[in-house]
């Protein structure tokens, strides 16, 4: 990989959050197993960085759905 590619891989891992230092690590192992551009911009961008309003309602959900699935287990063998 050529010094602009590596350049638009390590802006796609700082809009993703991860550290500098991961960042680093992260290039120097690309470039020691040779992986190919398309290969690691592909796997980069299946990375989702998890918005934590998500992550929020998501909880909310879940305890919602065993809230209702413990009162239906309760009402029944009641």
């Amino acid at each position: 990989m050529n010094q602009y590619e590596l350049n638009q891989i390590r802006s796609k891992l700082r809009k993703l959050g991860v550290g500098e230092e991961f960042a680093r690590r992260y290039l120097k192992k690309l470039e020691t197993d040779n992986e190919p551009f398309r290969t690691a911009v592909a796997k980069i961008d299946r990375w989702q960085k998890q918005k934590p309003d998500d992550f929020i309602l998501q909880g909310l959900v879940w305890g919602l759905i065993a809230a209702i699935a413990g009162g239906m287990l309760a009402v029944i063998q009641h």
